[in-house]
């Protein structure tokens, strides 16, 4: 992209996306071909041999940030860990309640339901915000904003919004109102926020869980594409608008199509696309552009001035 050189692609991302996405394949292929001629060598040599130099590759860089980001699922987990044994406390859970999951969960994804079926294991937390008979209210360990809060149901078997239906109206709705509440409470101590309300179409954790999340994505543990679009495309669904589908149709409409996680960073609020994370965040402290259309209608956002206007 550097007009000072002979090759610029001025601007062109699809172009640079293109030759980058080729650039790669080729690395890849070279890698695994170089990993497959290793592992040859070592099946006819002796088991006392030296063992080989390891080899690097550019694709070393992408490894050590996928074991990082287990690093970070793995203290995410011992955050939350019980004082007693949790997993055989929901083990007895899923026996008496007849519960089954078709998907499979890791140990550290398990981290809210434990919460939620548990929260009196928890109470010494400076994360747990708020325990009712109906959910549990939490600071997000890795918040993607200044503010973000998830509220996550306590009933067994609603595992994520897919399992979601029309019987369970009521509790979206106490889900909703709860996190209205935490929404106003944040605004009250910083007018400048703007929050919005809803739900991942697929989960990375279990346990169904509303995000509250301040519109800044002022955070350091906002790293990555798949963080920032999990909560500024198609695949965040807005509270209000999953209640009115599950009101009219019985269910929601659930993509589990992930590829919009790898679509190319844009700007939540102008829509202009940026190359990378740092300068995505650089340009969104600055932009002063109105938010989407879309969200400004039917109480999608929250702000001092919304919720003013909702008092009145």
């Amino acid at each position: 992209m550097n007009p000072m050189r002979p090759d610029c692609l001025k601007n062109d991302y699809t172009k640079g996306s293109k030759i980058l996405h080729e650039a790669y394949t080729s690395l890849f292929e070279n890698f695994v071909a170089i990993v497959q001629s290793c592992m040859g060598k070592q099946n006819t040599e002796p088991a006392l041999e030296k063992p080989a130099t390891a080899v690097t590759s550019p694709n070393d860089s992408k490894t050590k940030r996928e074991c990082n980001h287990d690093s970070e699922r793995t203290k995410k987990h011992k955050l939350v860990q019980p004082n007693t044994s949790s997993n055989q406390a929901r083990e007895g859970d899923s026996k008496r309640s007849g519960v089954t999951t078709t998907k499979t969960w890791g140990s550290w994804a398990q981290a809210l339901y434990e919460l939620a079926m548990h929260p009196e294991n928890y109470k010494n937390s400076d994360s747990l915000l708020e325990i009712s008979d109906d959910f549990v209210v939490l600071n997000d360990l890795y918040p993607k904003a200044k503010r973000h809060v998830l509220v996550v149901s306590r009933k067994d078997g609603l595992d994520s919004l897919a399992d979601v239906k029309k019987e369970h109206l009521p509790l979206l709705r106490r889900m909703h109102s709860a996190g209205v509440k935490w929404a106003q409470k944040f605004l009250e101590e910083d007018s400048s926020l703007v929050f919005r309300l809803g739900y991942h179409s697929v989960p990375s954790m279990r346990q169904l869980h509303l995000h509250i999340i301040s519109q800044d994505f002022n955070s350091a543990s906002l790293k990555n594409k798949k963080h920032w679009n999990s909560f500024t495309t198609t695949f965040f669904l807005d509270s209000v608008d999953v209640i009115e589908e599950i009101d009219q149709r019985g269910s929601a409409t659930i993509s589990s199509d992930d590829r919009v996680l790898a679509m190319e960073l844009r700007c939540h609020r102008c829509r202009s696309a940026h190359p990378n994370i740092p300068k995505l965040k650089s340009h969104i402290a600055s932009c002063k552009s109105s938010f989407p259309s879309h969200l400004l209608q039917k109480d999608r956002l929250l702000s001092s001035s919304t919720m003013h206007m909702d008092c009145t």
